[in-house]
């Protein structure tokens, strides 16, 4: 296969293209099916609307942009994961960053792309997920690999102990620190400490978007230090 080139052997490969802007669904999808020889079957607009077509064309994969409303990117990507595992999904993000990334791919996306990319970007990630393989920005790598040995090491991908975990379970749930000193029988110098050391390791102040974050990330595990 050439950079930019066509799989042979899969002209009915089905795909879809989900994203809000008509313009760019468009211009992904014949970009797709000039360059990689597949069937785009749909297109969609919105979550629900991208659930109805995966639901009614069946397609081997959804190329979709992660911020998609009603309901959100995150929530389609996964209501999609339970409901057709076997659908491949490239995900598209016009925030991209490495920790989205290794969020979307521990979650089962098989390729995550800046929604910046160039076209020709797209059309090798495509060529990559029908002959199996996985695609994100090389620059992403370094800080990627280090938040897989963290979620190796620690349980979780930020590296928050088993007392930080807590204590973030906790204030998420809209306790004060000294009530959260009181539960874990500490004190209230020592919630605060750990706090804040959350933020430093998360870079997060957003205690309930982190939970959320993680939670969905399935590496809510506390390491044993």
């Amino acid at each position: 296969m050439s950079v930019g080139g066509t799989v042979q052997g899969f002209d009915s490969y089905r795909v879809v293209v989900a994203d809000s802007h008509e313009i760019v669904r468009e211009g992904l999808a014949n970009r797709l099916e000039d360059a990689c020889d597949v069937n785009v079957v749909g297109e969609a607009g919105d979550g629900y609307t991208t659930i109805k077509v995966c639901r009614t064309e069946n397609p081997d994969l959804l190329v979709m942009d992660l911020s998609l409303v009603r309901p959100s990117g995150l929530d389609t990507f996964r209501r999609l994961r339970e409901t057709k595992p076997e659908m491949k999904i490239i995900v598209m993000s016009s925030d991209a960053s490495p920790l989205e990334a290794f969020q979307t791919i521990s979650l089962g996306a098989v390729s995550f792309l800046p929604k910046c990319a160039k076209s020709s970007h797209f059309v090798n990630a495509v060529n990559a997920a029908m002959l199996g393989y996985c695609c994100i920005p090389e620059v992403f790598m370094p800080e990627f690999l280090e938040l897989r040995k963290n979620a190796a090491r620690n349980g979780n991908i930020f590296g928050l102990s088993a007392r930080e975990v807590e204590i973030l379970v906790a204030c998420a749930n809209g306790l004060k620190s000294k009530e959260v000193a009181g539960q874990l029988d500490i004190s209230v110098r020592t919630v605060e400490t750990h706090r804040n050391s959350i933020y430093r390791k998360t870079n997060c102040r957003d205690l309930n978007k982190l939970l959320h974050m993680i939670t969905d990330e399935s590496a809510l595990t506390p390491s044993s230090t």
